[in-house]
């Protein structure tokens, strides 16, 4: 699924079968079901490669997924148990899904906007990413690089649910 200006720049590469949902994944997840958790995008970068760690005394460690630029569930849960105010959170689902559940402290950037708001995002502490899926927290990730390599930007792979007594579950997405 994705994003109206992702959609439109596909469109406009040639591809024919794009597809958007207005009400993103929940209204996507009512019409159709639940979709593939299947991991897309770029290379796996070696795990090697993973410790990029917060600013010193301001945190737990970031530790990098598998794929490029992503953080790993139980680093992000732990920075969010431990010290949620080292990192910023940027729900990029739209604002219905968004008052739907977040996680605490999250702020509403939704992705076909970021590129517009980017130069709001701080230099001084990490941001992640997270959508309900991992699509779109990796496209804002892909933007905030593109304009702004300079920001220790992260994203979260995987299938966030939030239940209505504000809890919360991360699924790991697994490839098919």
């Amino acid at each position: 699924m994705l994003s109206p200006k992702s959609a439109a720049k596909a469109v406009a590469l040639g591809y024919t079968n794009v597809m958007t949902m207005p009400v993103g994944y929940v209204g996507w997840e009512k019409a159709y079901g639940p979709g593939p958790a299947a991991e897309g995008g770029a290379a796996a970068a070696p795990a090697a490669a993973a410790a990029a760690a917060a600013p010193a005394g301001k945190g737990p460690e970031i530790v990098q997924g598998k794929e490029k630029g992503t953080i790993t569930t139980a680093s992000f849960e732990k920075i969010l148990k431990e010290a949620p105010d080292s990192i910023l959170i940027v729900d990029v689902r739209d604002a219905l899904e968004f008052a739907s559940g977040s996680f605490k402290n999250a702020i509403n950037i939704p992705a076909d906007t970021l590129s517009k708001k980017v130069g709001t995002l701080p230099a001084d502490k990490p941001i992640i990413f997270f959508c309900s899926t991992g699509a779109r927290s990796g496209e804002a990730y892909d933007i905030v690089q593109l304009l702004r390599p300079e920001l220790k930007a992260y994203f979260l792979s995987g299938k966030v649910k939030f239940a209505e007594n504000g809890s919360y579950t991360i699924m790991k997405q697994s490839k098919k």
